[in-house]
């Protein structure tokens, strides 16, 4: 269990991470899954973030629902339930050391790629559905799911409100999914469950800073905020991974086996 100065680097990462969730419309799986990893141990993070981001993406899934686009979300969707049986094979077979490391990993990698801008040339239907594929399996194995769909959507020229609203619904609808298949593997457990309460009362407020920021500040300059905070946060659980003790902070929850 973690100690409460770990519950405390939790709450304030999932305000954080439902914040600019809110104000850029993605980055809550990247920002948190690190430090939940850290604070709860990386298989509880991967469900945890599950849990959490139902709250945190589906209110801004809620408010674009008019803006989405249903073809491409279907096809991304259909793909994700076929990758994420093989995300739950991963994340139950993985050590916990190696998993956090690759945690940390495909966070930076999508970090990098966002951060570089790289789109898809010309997407169809069945480039959506191999998309929804690699989303779902990610999902259930390290507990990020969006920056394929980003990718994907930025290279359909969605416009914003639609970019929005389409990537969150997918995101939300592929956390709801896992939850059932993280039950059915059973992988939900007493840690997880009182993280999220704990976590709880955090998203509301993020998801209301969020939207407040969302409508003043420039969303190109929240997007560099989201790769940043990201970068630093799946660095510090690399390095806590690599060297096999938890931070100060987040001690008496996690600990290496080593």
């Amino acid at each position: 269990m973690p100690s409460a100065a770990g519950f405390v680097v939790l709450v304030l990462g999932v305000g954080l991470g439902a914040t600019l969730n809110a104000a850029a419309g993605f980055g809550f799986s990247l920002l948190t899954v690190p430090l939940m990893a850290l604070a709860v141990g990386p298989k509880e993070a991967v469900v945890l973030s599950a849990v959490m981001s139902v709250g945190s993406t589906g209110a801004v899934a809620w408010k674009g629902r008019s803006s989405v686009e249903a073809p491409v979300a279907y096809r991304l969707l259909g793909g994700a339930l076929l990758g994420m049986p093989v995300g739950i094979v991963v994340l139950s077979r993985m050590a916990p050391e190696p998993l956090q490391i690759l945690i940390a990993l495909a966070v930076l990698a999508s970090a990098g790629v966002l951060t570089l801008g790289i789109r898809l040339r010309r997407p169809n239907g069945s480039l959506d559905v191999g998309v929804g594929f690699v989303s779902g399996m990610f999902k259930t194995s390290v507990g990020v799911s969006g920056p394929p769909i980003v990718i994907l959507l930025q290279g359909r020229g969605l416009a914003k409100n639609a970019f929005r609203a389409t990537s969150s619904t997918v995101i939300v609808a592929v956390n709801l999914t896992s939850l059932v298949l993280f039950g059915v593997a059973g992988q939900i457990d007493r840690v997880v469950l009182i993280a999220a309460v704990v976590s709880l009362p955090a998203l509301p407020v993020g998801f209301w800073l969020g939207n407040r920021l969302h409508e003043r500040v420039p969303e190109e300059r929240f997007r560099s905020l989201v790769l940043v905070m990201v970068v630093l946060s799946a660095g510090l659980a690399l390095y806590g991974a690599l060297l096999g003790q938890t931070p100060a902070c987040c001690r008496g929850g996690y600990r290496s086996a080593n």
